[in-house]
């Protein structure tokens, strides 16, 4: 799934999520858009069949620095599509499996909600319409499909704390799997969607849990004294890759599906954060500054190779890979004004060579 690169600051015990491990660098949280200076638009041209070239949906701010938009476009740069075209806050938006719908969320009728539409952008409908505040950034900077698309996992602010909800595409069938007054967010549906991952702080620390795709057996898979940040789940369901500063600085870990054998898979002086597995389950890519600067990087499933792909002046933020596990889409940020970044989308193969850059606007964050 999705990046979403990500620090916890834990102050008074309440945990904040930010949209991106940066607070500690001095860089502000890029959910926020930068205020000045335009930039080109993807160049628009006749859309190409989907099954020739395959799609993606992102939420940016192309063409308006204040309006974010959920838009379409094909894997080689063509056929770009705005899906919404309101002028409200569309963002964080979620294909289902089948690509057929989006889920979204807007604050179109006054307050954060989750919406779903068909995939031309047609049909929208509103699923939730209560006081909770829904998908907000800094613990949800996604929404995410049950596997067999039947439904829709976001988070919602109750008495001020995260909870996770899930939803049926029509709107029925709302439930809060957590209902616990701590903390809990950071979910990940495993492949074999059995078990839900997520953070909780709970029993009074920062950890990784697991639970049964009905909010049921709840079991806490970490237990230290530092932070631990789930990360997401090998395509076998097997393994766990997660983040953690328990060593004193934020390494990527590796453990199994029931919370043993946890192995630290980088050991550098700078921050190495948001791993994700291949398709194939044989490479991990993630984020690191070991370079300077944020960089994409990835290395075999066991630690060996790392590698930095990117290798551009810009900080790589965001990163997916693509379905034969030969690419990897990144978003980018370029400049040291946060209120004025230069942000860019690519294709980057997985050697690092071939990248290509196909889309520019104020803020780009997307999913394949």
């Amino acid at each position: 799934m999705y990046t979403h690169s990500k620090l916890i600051f834990y102050i008074g015990g309440v945990a904040i999520l930010l949209g991106i491990m940066m607070s500690a660098c001095g860089v502000t949280d890029p959910s926020v858009p930068p205020a000045t200076a335009s930039v080109p638009l993807p160049q628009q041209v006749p859309n190409p069949p989907a099954q020739s070239v395959g799609q993606m949906v992102f939420g940016g701010t192309l063409d308006d620095p204040v309006n974010f938009e959920i838009y379409k476009i094909n894997a080689n740069g063509t056929g770009l599509v705005n899906l919404t075209n309101n002028p409200a806050g569309d963002m964080r938006p979620a294909w289902s499996p089948d690509k057929s719908k989006t889920a979204f969320t807007s604050d179109r009728d006054g307050r954060t909600e989750i919406y779903v539409m068909n995939s031309d952008g047609s049909g929208v409908i509103r699923l939730t319409n209560d006081e909770h505040e829904k998908g907000n950034h800094r613990f949800s900077p996604y929404l995410s499909w049950f596997p067999n698309g039947k439904w829709i996992t976001f988070t919602a602010m109750v008495d001020g704390k995260p909870d996770i909800f899930i939803v049926r595409p029509d709107g029925s069938g709302l439930t809060n799997l957590t209902n616990n007054p701590a903390n809990d967010f950071m979910f990940y549906w495993s492949p074999d969607a059995k078990r839900i991952l997520f953070h909780s702080d709970r029993d009074g620390n920062p950890e990784i849990y697991v639970m049964n795709a009905d909010g049921s057996g709840v079991s806490r898979l970490t237990n230290n004294q530092g932070v631990e940040l789930p990360a997401g789940w090998s395509p076998d369901s097997k393994q766990i890759l997660f983040d953690s500063n328990r060593d004193g600085n934020w390494e990527v870990y590796l453990m199994k599906a029931d919370g043993s054998a946890q192995t630290r898979l980088t050991d550098n002086p700078a921050f190495d954060t948001d791993p994700i597995f291949s398709p194939n389950g044989k490479q991990i890519a993630f984020r690191s500054n070991r370079d300077g600067h944020w960089q994409l990087y990835v290395m075999n499933s066991d630690g060996s190779g790392q590698k930095n792909i990117s290798n551009g002046a810009a900080d790589d933020y965001y990163f997916w890979w693509s379905p034969d596990g030969g690419q990897i889409y990144v978003a980018s940020a370029l400049g040291q004004d946060p209120q004025n970044l230069k942000w860019s989308a690519a294709i980057i193969n997985v050697d690092g060579s071939g990248q290509k850059p196909f889309a520019f606007g104020w803020y780009v964050n997307w999913r394949p």
